[in-house]
């Protein structure tokens, strides 16, 4: 039995759409614990009073290091480094610098939005990304990217966002 190209994208298009109808009929909690990996911290940190602020290009703190970060319209962003996905019209984009991490080993970007993360070690290439998990459905999670780095201060560059701003956080993987 033989079938046809159009016949099988329209059946694998109908099991992804009823696979995010279910994500999506799910409560918010389920969602955000539905993760590839813990985000409760980051979940906690998104959702403090207290988070900081910071504009496109600031150090993101040692201390708790997840912030709001406002982005500019991607045409005037000056970020370090292009993107290695080109920005859409109409999007947000902007970056933060991340303390040089006291051994090599992986760290974790993750954002409460959508939007692409590049990340680089001061004065080099962008880096592959590793693993990743993206939820839809949880109001403070989005994504969560993993890039194996060494012991040289980061560029986290976050572009094609749809959002003027969101929230961010860079931490190593345990």
């Amino acid at each position: 039995m033989r079938i046809s190209a159009s016949v099988l994208l329209a059946v694998l298009a109908l099991a992804g759409s009823t696979a995010q109808a279910q994500d999506a009929a799910k409560p918010e909690a389920d969602v955000c614990a539905s993760f590839d990996w813990p985000l409760a911290r980051e979940q906690a940190w998104f959702s403090a009073p207290d988070l900081p602020v910071l504009v496109s290009g600031a150090n993101l703190p040692v201390e708790r290091p997840a912030a709001t970060l406002t982005l500019k319209p991607s045409a005037e962003a000056d970020l370090p480094q292009v993107p290695s996905r080109a920005p859409k019209p109409g999007s947000f984009s902007g970056y933060v610098l991340v303390a040089a991490p006291p051994a090599p080993g992986q760290v974790q970007v993750t954002l409460s939005g959508e939007g692409w993360i590049d990340v680089a070690e001061e004065g080099g290439a962008p880096l592959k990304p590793g693993a990743h998990s993206g939820r839809r459905g949880c109001v403070s999670l989005r994504k969560s990217v993993r890039f194996a780095v060494g012991t040289k201060p980061l560029v986290v560059i976050v572009s094609n966002a749809a959002a003027q701003t969101l929230r961010i956080a860079v931490t190593p993987v345990d």
